[in-house]
């Protein structure tokens, strides 16, 4: 609960340090959760401007633009990301395309981000973080309501103690009408996180 001692001592590593970009990493997000955003702008902008890029940088930006609510930019700054993995050859593209579908629903542009979360999926079909989130905003939509319950159902057997997937499976069962049953699996994602106040 120090944060201007922690920049400080982030600060003080060098870029040429080996662990600079984690140190940049946990900066923004110390810069993002005080909202000095200005100062987290800044910084991601900086290291995603210069001509050695990584997809880190553009991932971290993408992040920072969330926080602030510019989703559209946001989304430029993980598809930036992306198009750079993609040559890199970097073998774990799913994230980066769930944080761009994540920025793109957020800014309503919801057929991008169902094709971004349906490309992730194809890379990763056994991610039950991917099978939740596509499945849910399905269901919020009213769009191929079995197909987007069956998704929810996938990703609660593979991921049984997780509480938001179990609470969207409730919401499914909820939309369904199948009340009774909607109620037990609510409750039980409740006790499995009895923190999350939305359960």
């Amino acid at each position: 609960d120090r944060p201007d001692a922690s920049l400080g001592l982030l600060r003080s590593i060098p870029m040429s340090d080996p662990l600079a970009a984690q140190a940049r990493d946990l900066a923004s997000r110390i810069l993002t959760d005080e909202k000095r955003f200005p100062e987290a702008y800044q910084l991601a902008y900086a290291a995603a401007s210069r001509g050695d890029s990584t997809v880190g940088d553009y991932a971290r930006l993408g992040d920072v633009l969330s926080g602030m609510k510019r989703y559209g930019e946001a989304a430029d700054a993980y598809g930036r990301a992306i198009q750079l993995a993609a040559t890199q050859k970097v073998e774990q593209l799913w994230p980066l395309y769930l944080l761009r579908a994540s920025a793109l629903e957020n800014g309503n542009r919801w057929p991008e981000a169902k094709a971004a979360l349906q490309h992730a999926l194809t890379l990763a079909p056994e991610q039950p973080v991917i099978l939740n989130f596509l499945g849910y905003a399905k269901l919020e939509r009213g769009e191929d309501i079995d197909a987007a319950e069956a998704m929810i159902t996938k990703a609660v057997a593979m991921a049984p103690d997780d509480a938001s997937i179990i609470d969207s499976l409730g919401w499914a069962q909820f939309k369904r009408g199948k009340v009774t049953e909607a109620i037990a699996t609510l409750q039980s994602a409740a006790a499995k996180d009895p923190t999350q106040a939305e359960i």
